[in-house]
């Protein structure tokens, strides 16, 4: 491999480390590359990286962030809270089941992560200490919980990897579900075995009437959120849309759901939320535009085709190569956020891929399950730290829930999306009649 290119990657790495903000960190290693490397003018890789920036399938995702922004500010996150918490708000260790769920289907309208830790956490952090939860395992859960909106389609992540890997963003979207409904169930169980020991105190049991019209009624008031990634999935699966237009009518249904229905914002407060959405968009197109960049210089120099074979070197057992590519997506995890890995792993890691036998469509269940692991797992840990601000807690009194988290329920996930296929193929295959 030539030596330049293993400097850049270690200047990545280093400035990845370091904290410096991402889209910084592969600008510097673009640059580095367009110094000394013998690339001539080099103006082809602005042309790689404008067009990739100018593709209409990323609309969709500043698109999804607008529509999550109005819905959070617009009260959803408040009653999926409070439907979540009528139905399991009166067992022990009820409301860390709200947040699995709140997170789960929050995530699911957003399709980012950062939203669900924002929206969710600021209303259950504070609720869970009340009730006699430690601030530290709230934070943790709400920031392991987050990570399903890469699974739960309308996933942002999920249309990167389609649009990166030329996959069906169709099938991209389906096949992390039945791994992030695993997820789920694991989540629900560790909760209830690492908080058996808290202080808890649970609200007095009611009649199962009393419980079943409490849980109507607040259903009734969280039916126009809960129908949001209803309507984007049916007019996607169903043919009506792309996954872009999609995106455009779920702002156009949130606008008068949050400020008609809901009432918990006006026309002005729209301006704030279209300003923190433009923010988030204008990091995440400068990100794209260098990550494209990068990735066309490192296919020019054979990177992946050299991970294949560095790979091979160790062994060709298909078993594994997938383990390494599982170590390799890990520790991307750890260091990048979702969409920086995706567009830094998922070209690389194709050809690895392709050898193993793996279909793309599971690759996308694997690489979501990686990089969202690595989204809660340490050093890096881009999640878990934002949660920790939004929780004002320190991160010691997170890390044995976290770690307990990622040991036993998300690496056991990414072991069974690796090395079965069918939790992630089945799916794609009932809808779609993929092959």
């Amino acid at each position: 491999m030539n030596s330049l290119i293993v400097l850049d990657a270690l200047l990545l790495t280093v400035l990845l480390v370091i904290g410096v903000p991402v889209p910084l960190c592969f600008a510097g290693a673009v640059l580095v590359l367009m110094l000394f490397g013998d690339l001539g003018a080099a103006t082809f890789l602005i042309g790689a990286g404008y067009s990739k920036m100018s593709s209409l399938v990323i609309i969709a995702i500043p698109l999804y962030i607008l529509a999550g922004g109005i819905m959070s500010q617009g009260g959803i996150a408040t009653r999926l809270v409070i439907l979540a918490d009528s139905v399991f708000g009166r067992l022990r260790g009820g409301l860390g089941i709200v947040v699995i769920m709140a997170t789960a289907v929050f995530g699911a309208i957003s399709g980012m992560a950062s939203s669900a830790v924002a929206a969710i956490g600021t209303i259950m952090i504070p609720r869970m200490e009340e009730r006699g939860y430690s601030r530290g395992y709230a934070t943790a859960l709400v920031s392991a919980s987050a990570v399903l909106a890469l699974l739960i389609p309308p996933s942002a992540s999920m249309i990167l990897f389609g649009w990166v890997t030329g996959t069906s963003i169709l099938a991209c979207f389906l096949a992390p579900v039945v791994p992030g409904l695993l997820l789920c169930g694991l989540l629900a169980f560790w909760n209830f075995v690492l908080t058996r020991n808290m202080p808890i105190s649970v609200p007095p049991p009611l009649p199962a009437r009393a419980v079943a019209r409490e849980v109507a009624l607040c259903t009734k008031k969280a039916a126009f959120g809960l129908a949001m990634p209803l309507i984007i999935l049916g007019f996607i699966y169903g043919g009506v849309t792309t996954p872009t237009e999609a995106a455009a009518v779920a702002v156009v249904y949130a606008i008068p759901v949050s400020i008609y229905l809901y009432k918990d914002i006006g026309w002005r407060d729209l301006a704030e939320v279209f300003w923190r959405a433009g923010q988030t968009t204008g990091v995440l197109l400068v990100l794209i535009f260098f990550a494209a960049m990068l990735a066309r210089v490192w296919t020019l120099e054979n990177v992946p085709q050299q991970i294949l074979d560095g790979f091979m070197s160790v062994s060709d057992n298909p078993i594994v190569l997938l383990l390494l590519a599982n170590l390799f997506l890990m520790v991307i995890g750890m260091f990048m956020e979702d969409v920086s890995g995706i567009l830094l792993a998922s070209p690389l890691l194709m050809p690895v891929m392709q050898q193993a036998g793996v279909d793309p469509v599971q690759f996308a269940a694997i690489i979501a399950t990686n990089l969202g692991m690595g989204l809660i797992t340490p050093p890096t840990a881009p999640i878990l730290y934002f949660a920790a601000l939004i929780g004002k807690t320190p991160l010691g009194p997170m890390l044995k829930p976290t770690l307990v988290f990622v040991f036993l329920a998300y690496l056991p996930v990414v072991l069974l999306t690796t090395f079965v296929p069918e939790l992630s193929l089945a799916l794609p295959r009932l809808v779609l009649g993929a092959p």
